[in-house]
């Protein structure tokens, strides 16, 4: 009886041996990575693995301090991995479509935002990715779908609207662009072509063409 209770003692003793090492490891990275040492940062990811912490966690961590440190190769793979762990998380979907667009791949990021959009089909940051990629595929409709569900979560933000507007003006709905923009340039008249914007929507040459005829 004596002998179970110290291997029970000796194995819950280990256990928070274990316990401890993995929380310092997170805290260690944490702090290297808030001086942008990511070699560092990522070592004590390992560390905190190897003393039993979450692999979920230990993945999309990992994928994150790879995306830093731009090592997209290797952030994509922490991601992927993530999910396999996470099913249902969005973070390391939000990863994959961050590192893709960083890679500058169009096809990937779009397939990595319209997955994460799956899970959440109100995640404003995805909308706005998945719209700009379709957009640029001239899917003009579809972006609208995506920029006009993004504007009505967040009406107030403006990059959202202006993504709307010129959606709406790239299939020739100038109507539907017009208040859009009157709303831009109560709320953000500097904004990237803003005025440009206005100006098309309400039958107007844009300011960039006046000032090249002018010269």
């Amino acid at each position: 009886m004596k002998t179970t209770l110290l291997l029970l003692l000796f194995v819950t003793l280990g256990h928070a041996a274990d316990a401890q090492k993995a929380a310092d490891a997170w805290q260690q990275s944490i702090t290297a990575e808030s001086s942008s040492d990511f070699t560092t940062a990522m070592q004590q990811v390992i560390n905190f693995k190897n003393a039993g912490g979450d692999p979920y966690l230990a993945s999309v961590r990992a994928g994150w301090l790879s995306y830093q440190a731009k090592d997209y190769e290797k952030a994509v793979q922490f991601h992927t991995a993530a999910i396999k762990y996470e099913p249902r998380a969005i973070t390391p979907h939000l990863g994959l479509t961050y590192t893709y667009q960083a890679m500058q791949k169009p096809k990937e990021t779009l397939a990595a935002a319209t997955n994460g959009l799956k899970l959440d089909q109100y995640h404003f940051a995805l909308l706005l990715i998945a719209g700009e990629q379709l957009f640029n595929q001239r899917d003009y409709r579809k972006a609208e779908t995506y920029f006009d569900r993004a504007h009505h979560q967040r009406p107030e933000d403006a990059l959202a609207l202006s993504w709307l507007g010129w959606a709406q003006i790239a299939q020739g709905q100038m109507k539907l662009a017009a208040p859009n923009f009157e709303k831009l340039m109560l709320i953000n008249p500097s904004g990237y072509l803003v005025r440009d914007g206005f100006q098309i929507s309400h039958g107007m040459p844009p300011h960039n063409l006046q000032a090249s005829n002018r010269r």
